[in-house]
């Protein structure tokens, strides 16, 4: 982090740089506290083991679940912390329109490698803003200079488009809205079931397709098992 402290001539530079610092904090801790409850997971998982092969009827065990599935919940809530402290909003002047947000699934992480585009009512892209792909963190921006932005009638009602291949959706939540020189609009979206599955990122189990976005990182470890381990692997506490 770089202050130059010059007063009004830094200033912007100054508070760029504190909240860069501070979302670069923010990222490290979530990580940390991130491995520490996988390593609680680990502890708890391994004594209920220990415990199934005693007596799989110690009522620990079903505590011991049930504290293991708040855990993983825990860790579902960090990684989309992750993801969001991950952002970082594009600078814009007072007069740049600003239009930007999340695009997410049915359980708040990123949906995956998707272009956003900026259309009218006609599907039409607007012209001079080109459409983007969402980063790691499912996080889109259109940055609208003045003069794209005085093409666009005050009452135009504009719509955030998501395309992946051949595929496109205009949800909801991300249509029928207007845009002004100097103003900022917070389009987040996150994608029905149909619209996932519309844009092939949400797969079908049944025909042994890939897992959706997200799936693989929560579940990193197994739940605790309840069910007595096989006398052939006794010891071993293997699901």
């Amino acid at each position: 982090m770089k202050i130059l402290n010059t007063g009004i001539d830094s200033a912007k530079h100054d508070t760029q740089e504190i909240a860069e610092a501070l979302q670069a904090e923010r990222s490290s801790m979530l990580a940390q506290v991130r491995g520490l409850q996988l390593a609680a997971r680990l502890l708890i998982q391994a004594e209920g083991q220990r415990l199934v092969l005693k007596n799989p009827a110690d009522l620990r065990v079903a505590a011991l679940a049930a504290i293991d599935r708040t855990v993983r919940e825990r860790i579902t809530v960090l990684d989309t912390e992750q993801e969001v402290a991950a952002i970082r909003v594009p600078p814009v002047t007072k007069t740049d329109a600003l239009v930007h947000g999340r695009i997410t699934d049915d359980t708040q992480r990123a949906a995956g490698r998707v272009t956003v585009a900026l259309v009218r009512a006609d599907g039409s892209t607007v012209a001079g803003v080109k459409p983007v792909e969402l980063d790691d963190a499912g996080y889109y921006a259109f940055v609208i200079d003045p003069e794209t932005a005085a093409t666009i009638p005050p009452n135009e009602r504009l719509s955030v488009a998501i395309q992946r291949g051949d595929a496109s959706v205009v949800p909801s939540a991300g249509a029928n809205f207007t845009l002004a020189s100097g103003t900022v609009a917070v389009k987040d979206v996150a994608l029905n079931d149909t619209e996932l599955h519309k844009l092939q990122l949400r797969s079908d189990f049944s025909f042994g397709a890939a897992a959706p976005a997200g799936a693989a990182r929560a579940a990193e470890a197994p739940a605790v098992s309840t069910a007595p381990a096989p006398k052939a692997r006794s010891g071993k506490g293997r699901k």
